[in-house]
């Protein structure tokens, strides 16, 4: 047996003409980066990487804000690699490269140049498959032997079922992929990935076969269509059809077995594409927490200045209980009287969340359904609601799902306590009767719960704990099924020294559950393996408490309750989180930072179409989704919370204190002022649901009538309308 030394001594022979013809570009960098699945990490565009970290180049889990442990010895020794391979110094590199390997991890995520942290399995791996031509040739070298006596060692596919087996294979493709028996042992775990239904998973393994293995022994058509048909099966139909197309130019002609048949595989994958049309990605998925895109124009009728139907529910006790609270101290950083309630709708009604007091109306005629409180009574337990840690305003939410209506919320009578927490409480959406209420421990709840099936995704933290965690609970009991422990966050402190927890937004898309915590950090969770993904981390601010009380003067966010945002579009997130001022675009397949711009610290992102990136604040602002460039911005009477806006294939729909907005999506002209019924009112959230423009505003609830059919003749004659116009009445 030759030990390492004389290994590499082998090697260094070998590739001595290698290393003569490139001689001139010894000093190159030499780490390749190349495409891969979705659920790897890609390394490119360093420049925008370095930006995204940070200007001076922090690690991301070094910067201020989301606190998220690493393992310090794996950076350490992966730095190490990294550096021993730019040098060329490929006997340390795998000895290091070894010990990674095969050390076991302390945290489950390590940092990327990106600004991300991945799985650290994957970060090592991703690390080794990096390796330059000569750097895979002297692994290969040395590995081989020892790689090839533990897959001769593994059952053949027919017997290979049982959990140790598995778990010797992917050891195996952790550890040697980049050996001569790689190709051999990722195929093994594609077809059982396959046969056990985990589709994103089969095709990563059979992708990193075309990309890695050219010389594989595997035949190369087989490896394509399997690939396609993982793709496919997984819904993922425009990356199918993408290799489908690879399949038809390289191999004209070709005939594959299926079924003990001879066919065409482009035929045969073509077919199952039309047999299964959905995307994994929808374009513009939107979550319910943005008004969706109009595929038809929005035309308000007109004829009479009367809505279908309309519900106050401030009434006057309430109302003078808010503008005290407002006028104390400890309120006016606050923003009570412009606080919008949070609403959801299905097809039959509408459900508000107006400071824990839940109501439903009846979606065509308005009529109040149900509430589980008097609002009269909201007035008695509003006293010194200002002072206490329980008032924040931002954790009142409200989700429906089938029969079942979801609240996070503050019971009155608990509304003047201290310590009070949010508690997560289920009812029957048509009746309003009490189902259960949700008991984690000591948690309060703080984000908007997402159903998905019969679990409730929701995230909590426990009082005076600054560690949140993902929550699963049953809808049915509410229940725990199980919870992830996301990090720590860095809480910002009210006027009145008491402690303000940020607000994650929670999306599904597929398997994947994306939370932004609003203090920094984008989690990407898998909900089978109930893992961490990933973490995009980028620059965070704390708040600034102003002590001054007798002067404090009430920032524009604060005023408008601007909240986090993301929406995706395929492979593309956007995002912007409160209290930061910036937006994002990433690129969730390649894992990187496509672009970010300055915003005002007050926007928050409204809608997406295929042009633009619409972010809302006292004016609406059209982003251009490729050059990030400003295409226009327009001044509006915004002066609440709830920002929304519905985006119709012309025009963009904003619901303000002065009325119904109508903007031209082309240049952002105003095309109509709707001045309304809701003549009093501040303005704010907007909704459209089975022919009915749902207006929520800071004291009442308006439906007005709308016909999403308009001629082309209508469409093309709008003119632009003074602006203190008032067609409604015309």
């Amino acid at each position: 047996m030759l030990n390492m030394g004389a290994h590499f001594k082998l090697i260094q022979l070998k590739l001595l003409w290698l290393q003569m013809l490139a001689w001139g570009t010894l000093f190159a960098p030499l780490c390749v980066t190349e495409p891969l699945s979705a659920q790897i990490f890609v390394g490119e565009a360093r420049a925008v990487a370095a930006d995204a970290a940070g200007n001076d180049g922090t690690s991301p889990h070094k910067m201020p804000g989301f606190s998220i442990s690493v393992d310090e010895k794996k950076l350490n020794l992966l730095d190490d690699y990294e550096r021993y391979v730019r040098h060329r110094m490929w006997e340390k590199a795998l000895t290091t490269i070894k010990e990674l390997s095969e050390t076991k991890s302390t945290s489950p995520l390590l940092p990327t140049t990106e600004g991300f942290l991945v799985d650290a399995e994957d970060r090592i791996f991703m690390a080794l498959i990096s390796l330059p031509a000569e750097g895979r040739e002297a692994f290969r070298l040395f590995f081989d032997g020892k790689a090839r006596k533990q897959f001769e060692e593994l059952p053949s596919q027919s017997e290979f079922k049982t959990p140790q087996a598995i778990s010797d294979a992917k050891k195996i493709f952790s550890q040697f992929f980049l050996t001569s028996v790689g190709d051999d042992v990722a195929d093994l775990l594609g077809n059982d990935a396959f046969e056990r239904g985990e589709f994103t998973r089969a095709a990563r393994y059979w992708r990193l076969i075309l990309d890695h293995h050219p010389d594989t022994n595997l035949v190369e058509i087989d490896i394509n269509v399997k690939y396609a048909l993982a793709l496919i099966r997984s819904r993922q139909s425009d990356q199918a059809a993408s290799n489908i197309q690879v399949i038809s130019q390289q191999f004209p002609g070709k005939k594959i077995t299926l079924g003990g048949n001879s066919a065409d595989p482009v035929v045969y994958l073509k077919s199952l594409i039309a047999q299964e049309p959905v995307k994994a990605a929808p374009s513009l998925n939107l979550a319910d927490t943005v008004p969706r895109l109009i595929s038809q124009p929005v035309k308000l009728q007109q004829p009479e200045n009367k809505p279908r139907w309309k519900l106050t529910y401030l009434d006057k006790t309430a109302s003078q209980a808010i503008v005290k609270s407002q006028t104390d101290y400890y309120g006016r950083g606050k923003s009570y009287l412009t606080f919008v309630p949070a609403m959801a709708v299905d097809e039959k009604r509408a459900y508000i969340n107006f400071y824990g007091v839940c109501f439903a109306l009846d979606l065509q005629s308005g009529k109040l359904v149900w509430r589980n409180a008097k609002f009269t009574d909201l007035g008695k337990h509003f006293s010194n609601y200002s002072f206490h840690r329980s008032s924040k305003l931002k954790q009142y939410h409200i989700t429906v799902s089938g029969n079942t209506l979801l609240a996070t919320l503050v019971p009155e009578k608990e509304m003047n306590q201290s310590r009070a927490a949010y508690r997560l409480v289920a009812y029957q959406a048509d009746s309003g009767k009490t189902l259960w209420t949700a008991k984690v421990g000591t948690e309060s709840f703080i984000s908007k719960p997402l159903v998905e099936g019969n679990h409730i995704y929701v995230v909590s933290h426990a009082q005076n704990n600054k560690l949140i965690k993902l929550n699963s609970l049953s809808l049915k009991t509410g229940q725990k099924e199980w919870s992830i422990p996301l990090g720590s966050v860095v809480s910002g402190n009210s006027n009145n020294g008491m402690q303000i927890m940020p607000v994650p937004l929670l999306q599904k898309q597929g398997d994947s559950l994306f939370i932004l915590t609003n203090n920094g950090a984008l989690f990407e969770v898998s909900i089978p393996l109930k893992t961490i993904n990933w973490v995009f981390r980028y620059p965070y601010k704390s708040n600034q408490t102003n002590t001054n009380y007798y002067y404090y003067a009430i920032k524009e966010e604060t005023e408008l309750h601007t909240n986090g945002q993301m929406i995706r579009d395929q492979n593309l997130l956007y995002f912007k989180e409160a209290g930061a001022n910036e937006v994002y675009a990433l690129d969730l397949s390649a894992k990187k930072v496509i672009w970010k711009r300055p915003v005002k610290v007050s926007a928050q992102i409204v809608g997406v179409d295929q042009k633009n990136v619409y972010i809302m604040s006292k004016e609406l602002e059209a982003i251009d989704r490729k050059s990030r460039k400003l295409n226009w911005a327009v001044s509006l009477p915004v002066a609440a919370g709830g920002l929304s806006a519905l985006i119709d294939p012309n025009d963009a729909w904003v619901f303000t204190s002065r009325g119904i907005f109508e903007i031209s999506k082309t240049n952002g002209d105003i095309v109509n002022i709707y001045r309304g019924s809701d003549l009093t009112s501040l303005g704010g959230a907007i909704d459209l649901r089975n022919g009915l423009l749902i207006c929520v505003s800071n004291q009442a609830v308006t439906a007005y009538p709308i016909s999403t059919q308009q001629s082309k003749k209508d469409v093309g004659n709008k003119k632009i309308a003074p602006k203190n116009s008032n067609l409604l009445n015309n």
